[in-house]
């Protein structure tokens, strides 16, 4: 961040954050980080500020979230710099996946008008739909970051192949796909174009379509085969899938242990106690 002229006035975590930031004295801001408190807030006042929110359920951030003003992206440069920055990030963290979008776009796309009560009234108030990868994704933006999980859903091949303004690929196998020059370019008709191209191309039921919230979705993180089979032959009950789900995928092993439980993505992580094998379960099917 310091290299990339983001750093912050403040840091905590409470919102707002009530500590002052001293570049040349980090001592107290690592110390935060090692105690994992549920987020690590970060806030640069400002025209040209910024605030980062850190979910830190584990010891690297399980989500980032990073917002920036408008005025930042008016040029070219600052657009290139924001993009190598969130680059290292991926390279960084290895997410799952990412989005870089403004703000307008992003709720356009996953905030809902829903009625609630209040007292002996009836309004109407907006439902911020959650980000769930395992689910599918929330949607494509100014910029989309698939990382190896999601190439090998959509295939390397699909992927190379899409229609973007441009695209990377990462060392680990995971792309960077835009959609355009900048994110402010969202309500242009050529960006809204690129975006259901993209999104045919790579399949509509990968994508979470607000005005179909319930529609099922195909899930990146399918079953182990073993599961599947069984569930298809046997129908088992939930029980046996839990067993099934916990034993090892690489010797059968079922005396696992619990590594890490990732709230934001309902994930669990599991190692193998004999041969040391690691791998993530969706904590809805336990």
């Amino acid at each position: 961040m310091y290299r990339f002229g983001l750093v912050p006035d403040k840091f905590g975590d409470e919102d707002p954050p009530r500590h002052n930031f001293k570049p040349s004295s980090t001592g107290s801001f690592l110390k935060l980080w090692r105690r994992r408190p549920g987020q690590l807030n970060m806030l640069k006042l400002g025209r040209m500020g910024f605030q980062a929110l850190l979910s830190l359920s584990r010891p690297m951030p399980g989500l980032i979230t990073f917002a920036i003003h408008d005025e930042y992206f008016q040029g070219t440069e600052n657009t290139a710099k924001f993009l190598e920055f969130s680059d290292e990030l991926y390279e960084m963290f290895k997410p799952v996946s990412g989005e870089i979008s403004h703000k307008k776009e992003w709720d356009s796309k996953t905030v809902v008008i829903e009625p609630i009560k209040v007292g002996n009234k009836t309004v109407n108030a907006e439902a911020h739909i959650a980000v769930r990868p395992t689910k599918g994704l929330p949607g494509i933006f100014w910029v989309n970051y698939f990382g190896p999980t999601f190439v090998d859903f959509y295939t390397r091949a699909k992927l190379e192949a899409a229609p973007c303004y441009n695209k990377k690929r990462f060392a680990d196998g995971g792309y960077r796909v835009l959609t355009g020059p900048s994110p402010l370019d969202y309500a242009k008709p050529e960006t809204k174009k690129m975006e259901q191209d993209l999104i045919e191309h790579l399949g509509p039921d990968t994508f979470f379509d607000k005005t179909l919230p319930d529609r099922t979705l195909r899930s990146p993180f399918p079953l182990p085969q073993n599961v599947a089979a069984s569930a298809t032959e046997t129908s088992p009950s939930r029980s046996t899938m839990s067993q099934s789900l916990r034993s090892c995928p690489e010797c059968g092993e079922s005396k696992t242990v619990e590594t890490s439980r990732d709230s934001v993505n309902s994930l669990i992580g599991f190692k193998c106690s004999t041969c040391g094998a690691r791998w993530m379960v969706h904590s809805s099917l336990l």
